[in-house]
C-alpha cells in the first residue's frame, strides 16, 4: 500500500511523535523551532486526514483552551516500518496508544516539557545536555541491557568543569505501593549488575525519581531509605526524589531534589 504523500517538514514531525509518543501542538512548534503557528496546524491537520497522526482534543468551554495532542496513527506506524524498525519492539506499543490513560499522556507531556528545557538551557551555550527518551533507549541496541526497567529519560549533563549521566524514573500514584518499591528495588539490583559500566563505559548514574504527587515521594523515600539499609547503603548509589510540579515550576536543573 502506498502511503500520502506528505513534505519534509512533516516527516519532521512524525520523527518528534516517534521520539516522545505524545505531543501537544504548542511542543511540537517549539521544537521545530518554528514561529508560524497556522503552518503548524495547517501541517497537523494534514496529517491527520492522512492518518498518519491521531488527535485528541475537547471542544468544550475550558477545555478548548488547552491545545490539541498528537499521537501516531496507522501511516506513521507504516513509515517508521519502512525504515526498518520493523522488529522494534517499540513500535508495538504504539499501536495501543489510543487506549493510553490521561495519567499516561500527561507523563509523555511532561517529559518533553523537560526536554524543551534542555534545548532552552542549551541555547545559552555554557551547559550542554544531551538526551534519549524511552522511545531512544528502547531502540538503540546500546541499551537494550536495560529493557526491563523501563526508563522514561537518560540524559547527559555536560559543562567545561562537569559531565554527570542522570536515568530519570516516573513514579505514578496510580500503582500500587508494591509495584513502587520493586521499581525502586529493580534500580538498586541494576547498579549491582555492572551492566552500566561494562556496556557505556561511564560510571554509574544518578537515578532521578519524579513523582505525580507529595504523598507519593514521602513514601518512595522512605521506602528507598529502607531498601538501602537492606543493600548495607551501597556508596556509590546515587538516588534523589522530587515532585512533577516543582519540576514544571522551577526546572529539572533547580534545586528541588531530595
Amino acid at each position: 500500500m502506498t502511503s500520502p504523500k506528505i513534505t519534509n517538514k512533516q516527516t519532521e514531525i512524525l520523527t518528534l511523535i516517534f521520539q516522545f509518543r505524545f505531543l501537544n501542538r504548542t511542543q511540537i512548534q517549539q521544537l521545530l523551532n518554528h514561529k508560524d503557528p497556522k503552518t503548524i496546524n495547517t501541517w497537523l491537520k494534514d496529517l491527520t486526514e492522512k492518518q498518519f497522526l491521531n488527535r485528541i482534543y475537547e471542544n468544550t468551554i475550558g477545555a478548548n483552551t488547552k491545545p490539541a495532542i498528537y499521537y501516531a496513527g496507522i501511516n506513521a506506524i507504516r513509515y517508521y516500518k519502512s525504515l526498518g524498525q520493523d522488529n522494534n519492539p517499540y513500535l508495538k506499543k504504539l499501536y495501543r496508544d489510543n487506549e493510553r490513560s490521561q495519567s499516561f499522556i500527561d507523563e509523555q507531556i511532561f517529559i518533553a516539557d523537560i526536554c524543551l528545557d534542555f534545548l532552552e538551557i542549551n541555547a545559552k551555550g555554557e551547559i550542554n545536555y544531551t538526551f534519549e527518551t524511552a522511545a531512544g533507549v528502547t531502540s538503540n541496541p546500546l541499551y537494550s541491557f536495560m529493557e526491563d526497567l523501563s526508563p522514561q529519560l537518560i540524559f547527559t549533563k555536560e559543562s567545561k568543569a562537569e559531565f554527570k549521566q542522570y536515568i530519570l524514573v516516573q513514579l505514578d500514584s496510580v500503582s500500587p505501593k508494591y509495584m513502587i518499591k520493586k521499581r525502586l528495588k529493580n534500580y538498586i539490583e541494576f547498579f549491582f549488575t555492572n551492566e552500566w559500566e561494562e556496556n557505556t563505559n561511564k560510571s554509574f548514574p544518578t537515578i532521578l525519581f519524579t513523582c505525580q504527587t507529595m504523598t507519593l515521594m514521602i513514601y518512595a523515600k522512605r521506602t528507598m531509605k529502607g531498601l538501602l539499609n537492606d543493600y548495607q547503603e551501597p556508596e556509590d548509589f546515587d538516588a534523589w526524589f522530587s515532585t512533577n510540579d516543582k519540576i514544571r515550576e522551577q526546572g529539572i536543573s533547580a534545586e528541588i531534589w531530595e
